[in-house]
């Protein structure tokens, strides 16, 4: 799976300063780190990639098919998309949940009981498959919410702050999750965390001020920037310092 963006243009308002502006930007399969201070674009950016949010100007294409035509109901199918903030019925099951998403989804009913099976598995949420979401910690609803965007094994993985709120120990298991996915997804992560995003992902993408102003190799990017120490911290903030 590959992504392109080319020209996009994503203003709130007319006369407003764009609130992502990007000539062009290609990412491939793979888990990309998307980081920025608060107000970068961050959330827009990846409302635009889920299909959510229509830009003013300019494309996006999944795989060479274009996002945003009159037929996008078969390329939205390959996104998975995990909000900031999500909230789920108190009263519904863990399964249900996730029945209910795979529904949504048109995920024939033949196969969308091995769906959830498989995420609940995939996020370590088989022994509160039975649960109330109501009765769940915190921590356990940013795993449901992680196993809904999977449910429909999509091509491309878009998490909006999946560490948000969480514990050390949280942050971690969190972090083996999507460490363990497909190498074959896309997988775009934000986060205010450098540590989350150096230690998971193989390509980093800053935006701030809704541009992008470095896009390469985390690697690299923590090697060149990071000072002394090899900070991901220092060179994310030498790097919005610099722009």
């Amino acid at each position: 799976m590959s992504v392109v963006l080319s020209g996009i243009q994503c203003t709130y308002r007319i006369g407003d300063r764009p609130a992502v502006s990007i000539e062009s930007l290609e990412l491939t399969a793979g888990p990309v780190g998307l980081v920025g201070v608060n107000g970068a674009g961050k959330s827009t950016l990846l409302r635009t990639l889920a299909g959510a949010r229509r830009p003013q100007a300019g494309s996006v294409t999944l795989g060479g098919e274009e996002l945003y035509h009159r037929h996008r109901r078969t390329v939205v199918q390959q996104i998975g998309y995990m909000p900031q903030e999500i909230q789920f019925p108190a009263e519904l099951r863990v399964t249900q949940v996730l029945a209910y998403v795979c529904w949504l989804r048109g995920i024939p009913s033949r196969t969308a009981k091995a769906r959830t099976a498989g995420a609940i598995e995939a996020v370590g949420l088989t022994d509160r498959a039975g649960q109330l979401t109501g009765q769940l910690s915190g921590g356990m609803r940013r795993r449901l919410a992680l196993a809904a965007a999977l449910v429909s094994e999509p091509r491309l993985l878009l998490l909006d702050e999946p560490t948000t709120g969480l514990d050390p120990e949280q942050r971690a298991g969190v972090r083996a999750i999507i460490s363990n996915l497909d190498q074959e997804c896309l997988t775009v992560m934000s986060s205010h965390v450098m540590e989350d995003v150096a230690s998971v992902t193989a390509r980093i993408v800053v935006l701030h001020e809704g541009s992008v102003i470095y896009h390469g190799d985390t690697p690299a990017f923590v090697e060149e920037r990071g000072g002394p120490g090899r900070s991901a911290e220092h060179a994310f903030l030498s790097t919005i310092a610099g722009s």
